[in-house]
């Protein structure tokens, strides 16, 4: 998987992921989130329209991040994951605790309300 740290919106990164969101990933993607973090980025948006596939521990950082933002006073918001990863959060009702948006302007907006 290719995580790229996107345009930066005034406080808010994008992290565009390119790829299966599976083990080997996931560990990589909590370490990028995380060096944000310490970086005083705790705005930031997933974008996932380009993850094809998502397993357990692709989930499991997802809950993962969602837990270590907030704990950093943050909001997290995933953009765009396509129908099967969409399912993956609908059958486990992660969708019920985490920020799904369908458009990078959706997930800004979200962004921006949640911290003002």
């Amino acid at each position: 998987m290719e995580i790229n740290l996107g345009s930066m919106d005034g406080d808010v990164v994008v992290v565009d992921l390119n790829g299966d969101l599976v083990a080997g990933s996931a560990e990589e993607l909590k370490r990028q989130v995380a060096k944000l973090l310490q970086k005083n980025f705790n705005r930031i948006m997933i974008e996932m329209a380009n993850v094809g596939f998502m397993d357990s521990s692709g989930l499991g950082a997802c809950m993962a991040l969602h837990k270590l933002v907030v704990e950093h006073k943050g909001r997290i918001v995933f953009v765009k994951p396509n129908e099967t990863v969409a399912k993956v959060f609908r059958v486990t009702r992660a969708d019920k605790k985490l920020a799904l948006v369908m458009s990078k302007n959706d997930g800004h907006q979200l962004l921006i309300e949640k911290t003002k």
